[in-house]
């Protein structure tokens, strides 16, 4: 019934699960459609409920309408998704979710959980936090931040350094939900978010680096091995600034059984030259000016690829047409698209290292 009635298919690109399934409840918030009134097991759509009173306790409920003073967010498509967003907001901000608990629970020795049964400052602490939770829940993040910020800096006068930087651990946890996770409103005023960010991610890579045209095809190198053994690389590659990863490889180091990365590098950089692949316009190596100068020597007779390496402490980048490394701020796109695809050649190697280690072990 429902396909019969498709007229045409319209879509936004989102960066994340978390942020589908927040512009999803929104949108069904909004326009109630039919089909999306009932879910396939015959159950209501689920939200979150915030409850009042003295302690308020977060809880999952199928009904739409609550007594007054009762906060509602949703409705999200099921049960397991609320919790993995639940989860996410826990990590920042801990909540209780047990009624009139007599002792503490699992979640308050893992700090998930501020146990407000235990006194008035504990009570007033879960207060406070779930004061938080409702306005990241309605998208307000920068304004969370503003505050957090503020409270911070009143902390750290007043000497009260474990609270000030307890705060500032929760301010991390938001910037990175704010850095990665885009709320439904941005979506939905601009639909073509996605590729415009990260259209402008790649702008700002190509002046950082002075190149003469937008870096398409991004490849990014890097070498897992403990003591040489089991020793393997990595190659991910960014398609216009999206992982494509049917164009990643992975190699097993076949010519040093000894522990030199700069070896290793050059074998898997001249490994992947000589097969007929698409020629990259950057390539990105993880490592500092050595790993640098052993794949610019490798890659050397194809002009066209532009090469650069990026060392983790600093995040400092070193190219071939500057005398010193480039230094760029967090708030860097281009720094941010670095180290996104750096870190996804970081997991990519470990991960192939961690296999071949385990067949050993298994054998």
């Amino acid at each position: 019934m429902l396909v019969k009635k498709i007229e045409n298919v319209k879509y936004i690109k989102v960066f994340s699960e978390f942020e589908a399934l927040m512009l999803e409840a929104e949108l069904i918030r909004a326009h109630k459609p039919f089909f999306n009134s009932i879910a396939k097991d015959d159950k209501s759509p689920i939200y979150i409920r915030i409850s009042k009173g003295p302690i308020p306790l977060i809880s999952l409920t199928r009904k739409e309408k609550l007594d007054p003073g009762v906060f509602l967010k949703g409705p999200f498509p099921s049960a397991k998704t609320t919790r993995e967003v639940l989860r996410t907001i826990r990590r920042i901000f801990p909540y209780c979710h047990h009624k009139n608990a007599p002792k503490p629970c699992l979640y308050v020795h893992l700090g998930l959980c501020p146990y407000p049964y235990a006194n008035e400052q504990a009570i007033l602490a879960h207060r406070k936090n779930i004061f938080m939770i409702k306005k990241l829940l309605l998208g307000k993040t920068k304004s969370l931040t503003v505050e957090l910020k503020k409270e911070m800096a009143k902390k750290a006068d007043d000497q009260k350094y474990e609270e000030a930087n307890l705060i500032k651990r929760q301010i991390e946890g938001l910037e990175y939900i704010s850095s990665t996770y885009r709320m439904p409103p941005e979506f939905l005023e601009r639909p073509t978010l996605v590729d415009d960010l990260t259209l402008a991610k790649l702008k700002d890579l190509q002046n950082v680096l002075n190149m003469a045209k937008l870096p398409a095809r991004i490849e990014c190198y890097d070498i897992s091995n403990i003591s040489g053994k089991f020793a393997t690389g990595s190659m991910v590659v960014f398609t216009n600034g999206v992982a494509d990863k049917d164009e990643y490889r992975r190699f097993r180091i076949k010519f040093s059984a000894t522990p030199n990365d700069y070896l290793m590098l050059e074998e898997v950089l001249t490994r992947r030259l000589k097969n007929n692949w698409p020629v990259a316009d950057l390539m990105i190596i993880d490592g500092g000016p050595g790993q640098l100068n052993v794949a610019v020597k490798v890659v050397r007779k194809d002009t066209k690829i532009k090469v650069i390496s990026l060392a983790k402490r600093f995040e400092l980048i070193y190219t071939t047409d500057k005398t010193t490394p480039i230094s760029l701020p967090k708030e860097s796109s281009a720094r941010q698209l670095l180290q996104a695809i750096r870190d996804e050649a970081h997991r990519f190697a470990i991960t192939y290292h961690r296999l071949l280690h385990s067949k050993q072990l298994l054998s």
